[in-house]
């Protein structure tokens, strides 16, 4: 008897396609313009966060771009051609800073504004809340947070689909844990 194995959600085709993720780029760097820390690594994480809570609280994301596991945490797979392209037509900047002990952060600095009509108002809320998540961290916090359980499923360039929205990295509950022995137990999955 085979079992049913739904395929992995990779990317979401939505109304503007790419696009969204060059719009959403503008987006995130104009409004952490005035961020402390705003390197690379933090834009890749907001706009992860920001999908992937989107996805899993209403099986839609807000860019549908695929991802990938990085050495830093999960990043788009285009986010690469796409700021490259940015740059290269005039849409955005990248500043360099020097933090002190070693650290340059590549700033992306938005010069025209974003087209957000790509977006509804729900789209832009778990982009503001992942905004507001990742606002006081550095790109390495950021990163280290990003390091949950989807992450560590992954090997470094593998993709990593929305449904890993639906892992937590929070701890069972006591309910859940006792559910879970049941589980095994009434199963015969105890080794003995």
């Amino acid at each position: 008897m085979q079992h049913y194995q739904p395929k992995p959600i990779l990317t979401v085709e939505l109304a503007g396609g790419r696009d969204r993720l060059r719009e959403m780029i503008l987006y995130v760097a104009e409004r952490c313009a005035e961020a402390k820390y705003f390197g690379a690594v933090k834009l890749n994480k907001i706009i992860w966060k920001a999908d992937f809570d989107s996805f899993a609280a209403r099986r839609v994301p807000v860019t549908g771009r695929e991802y990938r596991r990085r050495k830093l945490g999960p990043a788009p797979v285009e986010m690469l051609p796409v700021h490259r392209r940015m740059l290269h037509d005039g849409l955005i900047r990248v500043d360099r800073r020097d933090l002190g002990d070693g650290f340059i952060e590549h700033r992306t600095v938005a010069l025209v504004k974003p087209n957000l009509a790509l977006f509804d108002a729900v789209d832009l809320s778990y982009v503001d809340a992942s905004i507001r998540h990742y606002w006081d961290m550095t790109g390495t916090e950021s990163s280290d947070e990003s390091h949950g359980v989807a992450w560590s499923t992954r090997h470094d360039d593998d993709p990593m689909p929305y449904d890993l929205a639906f892992l937590s990295d929070q701890p069972l509950s006591l309910e859940q844990q006792l559910r879970v022995e049941q589980l095994i137990y009434d199963k015969g999955w105890a080794s003995g």
